[in-house]
């Protein structure tokens, strides 16, 4: 039997260390390589601060065979992952012309800072890998026994990197023998521990399974056992969450409604109060979305969704601005001035204040309208914050627009989430 090779993760950025931002590189990355074949030994973050980061890059290419980086790539002093490297692999830096000209090309004509040459730079003899998505390549090269790779911090360069270049070339450079056959999954408007319960509830035989909870969705993966077991596992899953909240593959929700209105010709106008554009941000993150998203209105105020949607002055009066009634009229006034075939709308109460007894801080309304038919509204109640209200209004949204456009009910009970 082949020793499975060890990998250690460790992020790199004072703001993770003093949770300015959260860290989401350690699960998935942990995830991925494990399904790749390896045993993650640990993931760790680190400040920027250089013996700090020493010692521990030193201790992880002293016991493990694969070291992931992230973060550490950008122009300023403190971004420090390629000067560390290299004094550990015992090189100079290297400047790259060739990264150099992808920067000043991603610039397109305007004035670049001379701190950013620093990103043209590598530990002499290590690989670059090209950043498809940002300014900043990242590199592979040897330190100790281990092979160390170096990746950019945002989530959105470093996720289609590590797929892309990484997975090919780990595949080509360790034997990793057969690594589990895995069954992907999203699940979707689904509190962790809910659907924890409900995988256990539906387990199989040999199947287990991991985790990872993202910004707008929880990514599963249904991995080892016959692939019988884990189709049999996956639509148990679905009959007990029901289909809306789950689906095949790892898709964001904005992605999962571009998809459906490409399915079905459709293009979608938005009309958001509670949310403040944050549906439009979550479709607008999709690239190609121009041709299915015609854009959006935010109606804050109750004189905005008067005059810029036409929702009539009675219709708010009499319901208010969280209402079947009035998210029905943002819908139809959404389609009357774009002319799209597709409309959705948000307004709710995400607090911190404004909730009452009947409408507590939390309900939010969301209704969506094809052209030439009545709008179809929901009622929602979100825990949390007002931030993560928010958000689970603008999920929800996308979902309940993703199953209009492709003619498939939303849900039949008011959401909870």
């Amino acid at each position: 039997m082949k020793d499975i090779p060890g990998a250690v993760i460790l992020s790199v950025g004072t703001e993770l260390t003093e949770g300015v931002i959260q860290d989401s590189h350690v699960r998935f990355l942990a995830a991925e390589l494990h399904a790749l074949g390896f045993a993650v030994q640990r993931g760790m973050q680190l400040p920027d601060d250089a013996a700090a980061f020493r010692a521990e890059l030193a201790r992880a290419a002293d016991e493990a065979d694969l070291v992931v980086v992230t973060g550490g790539l950008g122009p300023t002093t403190d971004d420090l992952t390629r000067e560390v490297a290299a004094g550990l692999a015992g090189v100079p830096l290297e400047f790259h012309q060739e990264a150099w000209d992808r920067i000043l090309a991603r610039f397109a004509g305007r004035a670049v800072p001379e701190s950013n040459r620093k990103q043209a730079t590598a530990p002499a003899g290590f690989a670059l890998l090209p950043n498809a998505n940002g300014t900043a390549p990242g590199f592979s090269g040897r330190i100790g026994r281990a092979l160390v790779v170096a990746l950019p911090g945002p989530p959105a360069e470093l996720r289609p990197m590590f797929t892309d270049l990484v997975v090919p070339m780990l595949r080509g450079r360790f034997a990793l023998g057969d690594a589990p056959q895995l069954l992907r999954g999203t699940a979707f408007m689904t509190p962790e521990s809910a659907l924890e319960e409900a995988l256990r509830k539906c387990r199989r035989e040999g199947v287990a399974w991991g985790t990872r909870v993202e910004e707008d969705r929880i990514a599963f993966s249904l991995r080892g056992g016959a692939a019988a077991e884990r189709e049999i596992f996956f639509r148990s899953l679905v009959s007990a969450l029901g289909p809306v909240r789950v689906c095949r593959e790892e898709i964001r929700p904005a992605r999962l409604l571009i998809d459906a209105l490409a399915a079905s010709g459709l293009v979608l106008v938005t009309a958001e109060s509670c949310t403040g554009g944050l549906v439009g941000r979550y479709l607008t993150d999709v690239p190609g979305c121009s041709r299915w998203y015609w854009g959006g209105v935010i109606s804050y105020a109750d004189a905005a969704k008067e005059r810029l949607l036409g929702v009539p002055g009675r219709v708010l009066e009499q319901h208010g601005a969280v209402s079947a009634e009035t998210v029905s009229a943002m819908a139809r006034g959404a389609l009357a001035v774009s002319g799209a075939g597709l409309s959705l709308a948000v307004s709710g109460i995400a607090g911190p204040d404004g909730g009452t007894a009947d409408r507590p801080v939390g309900t939010v309304w969301i209704a969506t309208a094809l052209a030439g038919a009545p709008p179809a509204a929901f009622a929602c109640r979100f825990s949390g914050g007002r931030d993560a209200v928010r958000r689970k209004a603008a999920v929800a949204g996308l979902l309940a627009a993703a199953a209009a456009a492709a003619g498939r009910p939303f849900l039949d009970t008011p959401v909870a989430w």
